[in-house]
């Protein structure tokens, strides 16, 4: 049956929209302002969603076909209570019935990278999480808990790392290390007493932390011994953020993994102690499409099912 299926990438500062047709072609592509309600507020986000929306309706091509699957993948929709908030949004905007996906944003992330609805993915940036997906459609996921109860593995959490253990090492607690002068000049801190209210602050975002992450790598490199056991720990925390998937995960499930993320993409000394960790049966590989693209097969696959 003739159709168009529409898809939203809900990122932080900026939401992309894409419409398929029956066949899979992109008819229709737009951006708009941000559609993450912990960026700009839930009422914002609702109204740059909209705003795309609407721009979409307008088109000519468009007006005449109707809908017949939709996804939309942002931040914090794998919590029931935000999938409420946006399924009254949606609920309300619609006139016609057809299937509506609400995913986070690791789970598009996810179908994008294999082009599949069924597989791993392991994406370590400013935070971490792994999920998985099996045959049957049912998602398991470990991590994605935020610096307060997680987030192992990612730039913060080496960052953090670095800065903790430094610490304990001027107290001699921990291995000796040469990143102390990095560490005050990269965070501007006058002496090592100023990290208290510093690191304390709540106004202190991840991001700012996290910038740190590749001057630990690159003490790792030099041979400082607490630089490279940092990063041998974070390698062991994402393989147990991956095995963690795979033995919660109900047959059948492909045991193909993909890697997203700075610190797995853009830090070669990290993905290489990973990958020798991992397990062999577990199959890294390459991104096969976008978050916006799994978006897409999703609500694709809505109307499948």
């Amino acid at each position: 049956m003739k159709g168009l299926y529409y898809a939203l990438d809900g990122g932080g500062t900026r939401c992309r929209l894409a419409i398929w047709n029956e066949e899979k072609q992109v008819v229709y592509k737009d951006e708009g302002a941000s559609s993450n309600p912990y960026a700009v507020g839930f009422e914002g986000a609702k109204r740059n969603v909209l705003a795309l929306l609407d721009t979409a309706k307008a088109q000519s091509n468009l007006t005449d076909t109707p809908i017949m699957g939709f996804c939309f993948g942002s931040a914090g929709l794998a919590r029931r209570q935000e999938q409420l908030k946006w399924k009254t949004v949606f609920d309300g905007y619609f006139k016609t019935d057809f299937p509506r996906i609400l995913a986070s944003d690791a789970e598009i992330l996810l179908t994008g990278s294999h082009m599949a609805t069924s597989g791993l993915g392991l994406i370590a940036g400013t935070g971490s999480i792994c999920i998985g997906r099996n045959e049957e459609g049912k998602m398991v996921r470990s991590g994605g808990l935020g610096s307060a109860l997680g987030d192992e593995g990612s730039a913060w959490w080496i960052a953090m790392q670095a800065v903790k253990r430094t610490l304990r090492s001027k107290e001699q607690r921990d291995i000796e290390t040469s990143m102390d002068k990095a560490i005050r000049s990269f965070f501007h801190l006058e002496d090592w007493r100023d990290c208290v209210p510093f690191f304390n602050d709540k106004n202190l975002t991840k991001a700012v932390v996290a910038d740190f992450a590749p001057y630990v790598t690159s003490y790792a490199k030099r041979g400082d011994l607490l630089a490279k056991a940092i990063l041998g720990a974070a390698a062991d925390e994402l393989v147990k953020l991956v095995l963690s998937v795979q033995a919660r995960m109900e047959q059948p499930f492909s045991n193909r993994l993909t890697l997203a993320g700075g610190v797995l993409e853009h830090d070669s000394t990290i993905r290489s102690l990973f990958l020798k960790k991992l397990p062999s049966e577990i199959v890294v590989c390459p991104k096969k499409g976008t978050a916006l693209e799994g978006a897409l097969l999703l609500a694709y696959a809505s109307q499948k099912n």
